[in-house]
């Protein structure tokens, strides 16, 4: 369940996903949350999503598909907020879904 994936595991998987995402690709992303706001990741869901989601998987952050489904797209805008330190984005640029990471 999305509430049980403790706070802990979620900061981890963020670190993660810095290690691991390409620094173009985190600047790509950067880029959709520039020109999307929010909603950047709309488009990207199915391609880029499911790479992200596998990608988790790889790193041992498996929350069953629900979970790993409602929580990548947070799980990047925190990736790329941490790596380029933009925290000046959040009001326009962080989803619903990234609030998520602060239960």
């Amino acid at each position: 369940m999305l509430y049980s994936v403790p706070f802990s595991e979620k900061t981890k998987a963020v670190q993660y996903l810095i290690d691991h995402i390409p620094d173009e690709t985190m600047r790509n992303v950067k880029n959709w949350m520039d020109q999307n706001g929010k909603d950047w990741w709309v488009g990207h869901h199915h391609g880029f999503g499911m790479g992200i989601r596998n990608l988790l998987r790889q790193g041992g952050f498996d929350w069953g598909p629900i979970d790993m489904d409602d929580l990548w797209v947070g799980l990047v805008e925190r990736a790329v907020r941490k790596k380029f330190q933009c925290y000046h984005l959040t009001p326009k640029y962080i989803t619903q879904q990234s609030r998520i990471l602060t239960i």
